[in-house]
Parts: structure tokens; C-alpha cells; sequence
């Protein structure tokens, strides 16, 4: 634990550094499949005369391997006095509604932050970071949601599409 003083955000509680995103390996079998499944697509949107679906899929695609083809970028994560901070990203504690984690290991180990209104929640994976002490942190400075003890649906269904 550090307790460097970062600016803006009031002295460093704890940090640590998170990837963009968890890069999936994927076989050939996955990229037949996925291949499969667009190709599928597309001939239900030619066949149904539905254009702007088969464009949505063909940018789905698109997008998709050039995102594969890109490795994860690195960023600092900031637990602060006064918010978190996600590389050059601050959010104050008075937007953040709660936070909750799920310590499932070796599969999930991820501390959520929701947010009140319409933005999407955070997930931060803690890597070798020790859940219970970022519970004590953070217990102080924002509500836990303690009815929470699983990852939600989407993370869950992304993580065993491996996309």
C-alpha cells in the first residue's frame, strides 16, 4: 500500500496496474465458429432484405479483428482519498453509487464500482491484489452492495464467449 500523493485526488491509498481488457486466446476452432456465425448472419440479412443489419454485422466483424489484432494497453489503477483514478480518468466518490467485489478465483477476482444514472459500471480486475483489503479501503469512503457476490451476466457471458 502506498500513500504517495497524487494531486488533485488527496493522498494514494492503493494502486496497481490493470490491462485494457483480459486478452482471450482463441483457437482455430473459435475462429471457425465466429466465422460461421457472421457468415450466417449475413445471409439472413441478404435474405431478409435487411441491409443495415448486414452492415451492422460486417462492422461487428470488422471491428472484432482489428480489436483482436491490437494488443491490451497498460493502465495505473487509484484508489485516492478523494475518488479513483483510471489512467488519466477521475471519478470523485460522490459519483460513485457502490461498489461490490467477486473473488472467485482462478476465474474471477474483479471489484465493480456502479455509478448512479446511465453510465455503465467499472470492473477492475484485481490481479494479486487481496480482496479484503481493498474491502477495508474503500468501506470507508463508499457504500459496499454486499447482495452482490456475482459477476454480472454480461462479463459472465463475455468471459465464456471469449470475446
Amino acid at each position: 500500500m502506498t500513500t504517495a500523493n497524487t494531486g488533485n485526488y488527496g493522498p494514494e491509498l492503493l494502486s496497481w496496474e490493470i490491462r485494457e481488457y483480459h486478452q482471450h486466446a482463441r483457437g482455430l476452432a473459435w475462429a471457425i465458429a465466429a466465422a460461421a456465425v457472421g457468415i450466417l448472419l449475413l445471409i439472413y440479412a441478404v435474405s431478409s432484405r435487411n441491409f443495415l443489419f448486414a452492415f451492422i454485422v460486417i462492422m461487428f466483424g470488422i471491428i472484432f479483428a482489428t480489436h483482436s489484432l491490437r494488443p491490451p494497453r497498460a493502465y495505473r489503477f487509484i484508489i485516492a482519498q478523494r475518488g479513483i483514478a483510471l489512467g488519466e480518468r477521475f471519478y470523485p466518490w460522490k459519483d460513485i453509487d457502490h461498489f461490490w467485489v467477486v473473488d472467485a478465483p482462478p476465474a474471477v477476482k474483479t471489484l465493480y464500482f456502479e455509478f448512479g444514472g446511465l453510465r455503465p459500471r467499472l470492473p477492475i480486475p484485481l490481479g494479486e491484489i487481496n480482496p479484503d483489503s481493498i474491502r477495508a479501503i474503500l468501506r470507508g469512503l463508499v457504500r459496499e452492495d454486499t447482495s452482490k457476490t456475482e459477476e454480472p451476466i454480461s462479463d459472465w457471458l463475455a468471459r465464456m464467449l471469449r470475446i
